[in-house]
């Protein structure tokens, strides 16, 4: 098996990972505890993307705007359709990212970090040391990433999912 079919035949994990993600977040307003982290907020705004993910029948639907309201993505979910890529606000402490995570291989695109600053008002020094502090925070939002999907595996990967986890999930999906 080659590389590209080994993704597409684990796509479906970035999916599920969306979707949890989106669950958990909702369920707690947006507080997500994060086991030896501490509280994040994750909120989904301004553009998801779903589809069913068949390749020549490819059917998708994009909800976005300012102020996303979900229940277009949630009925597209009903249908079953799958979450593909959606845009997050992170927020850990006083830090904050905003990203695209796609569910192909979790990449992250459009990504803005918190911290703000002109590369032309500053010296080679004042430079170096931002340029290392964006990186920190790069990081920070990985190993963030990383442990939420952690969790998600932990979770998928036990014998109650359905019982627990997924029944869970179908609940918030009827919930209107």
């Amino acid at each position: 098996m080659d590389l590209v079919d080994l993704i597409r035949e684990k796509r479906f994990l970035g999916q599920e990972f969306l979707t949890w993600l989106w669950f958990v977040s909702e369920r707690g307003a947006g507080r997500v505890p994060i086991e030896g982290r501490g509280t994040a907020e994750i909120h989904f705004e301004e553009r998801m993307v779903l589809d069913t993910g068949l390749d020549l029948y490819r059917q998708t639907v994009t909800c976005q705007g300012r102020n996303l309201d979900l229940t277009e993505a949630r009925a597209a979910l009903r249908e079953g359709k799958k979450v593909s890529q959606a845009r997050l606000r992170v927020a850990l402490a006083d830090r904050e990212w905003r990203l695209t995570l796609s569910a192909d291989g979790l990449d992250m695109t459009g990504l803005r970090l918190s911290s703000h600053w002109d590369p032309f008002e500053e010296g080679p020094e004042e430079l170096a040391g931002r340029l290392l502090d964006r990186v920190a925070l790069l990081k920070e939002l990985v190993d963030l990433l990383d442990r939420l999907f952690e969790e998600f595996l932990a979770r998928r990967l036990d014998p109650a999912w359905p019982s627990r986890d997924l029944a869970a999930i179908r609940r918030w999906l009827r919930k209107e």
